[in-house]
């Protein structure tokens, strides 16, 4: 892609302050500078290559390093946006409802093997909406008319007026569920003397669907500017 520029930097920081590393020897980066990497839709997906299972290379670099097997601490930030829109239609007190969902997921490859903890959603929404409108009048003539004058109603007067009915209630929901981690450190503990590739996938997946009743759906997912940072570490503990 473009928009993708990788550089390798010969840096050694001392004194990082989560434990337990200790010092970073090297580090790589990698970055989008216009969303090039985003993903808009079906077409853009499959223009991009997808995988067997939905993901695609959003950002990659390469970090070289020599000497005993160290680990690998991958940052990985992206601008996200999810769009859902869900319209519902009712009349004579039926149920409407529909729901729409998109959700972004992230994961990092190191030499082809899936950085720790696997995938991880940067980006999740669901939306779903119901109505139960115009409400259903039930009417009935009631006792108004004393025909034997003892102040009591014990007759009908053939009337139907509008305090004789009774509404069912309308209702409107709304029900809103997100998730979201924008920056996200995935680890790769191990690696050894050499050069390594570093990848970062991305999944959208977006749904609309018309539970009941009549309206619409829709949703969408995209990625904006991201970066991908890699940090060479000696780490105190290691997972094989």
């Amino acid at each position: 892609m473009k928009s993708l520029h990788a550089v390798s930097l010969a840096l050694l920081v001392a004194g990082l302050s989560a434990s337990p590393i200790g010092f970073a020897d090297n580090t790589a980066s990698a970055f989008t500078n216009s969303g090039d990497a985003a993903m808009l839709g079906s077409a853009a997906i499959r223009a991009l290559g997808t995988s067997d299972d939905g993901f695609v290379t959003v950002l990659q670099t390469e970090l070289k390093n020599s000497g005993t097997p160290k680990d690998l601490v991958i940052g990985l930030s992206f601008e996200t946006m999810l769009m859902t829109e869900t319209v519902v239609r009712s009349k004579g007190g039926n149920k409407s409802e529909a729901t729409a969902d998109a959700t972004i997921e992230m994961r990092v490859f190191v030499d082809g093997k899936e950085a720790a903890p696997g995938v991880v959603i940067f980006d999740k929404r669901i939306q779903t909406l119901w109505a139960e409108l115009g409400g259903v009048m039930d009417c009935a003539d009631t006792l108004t008319v004393d025909t034997d004058g003892d102040g009591v109603a014990d007759d009908y007067d053939g009337i139907v007026t509008f305090d004789e009915c009774s509404l069912t209630e309308e209702e409107i929901g709304l029900i809103l569920d997100t998730a979201a981690a924008h920056t996200f450190n995935f680890l790769s503990y191990n690696i050894g003397s050499g050069s390594h590739e570093i990848r970062a996938e991305a999944r959208l997946t977006y749904n609309g669907e018309v539970v009941e009743g009549d309206g619409s759906a829709a949703a969408s997912a995209s990625l904006g500017k991201g970066t991908l940072s890699v940090w060479e570490v000696h780490g105190s503990n290691t997972n094989d």
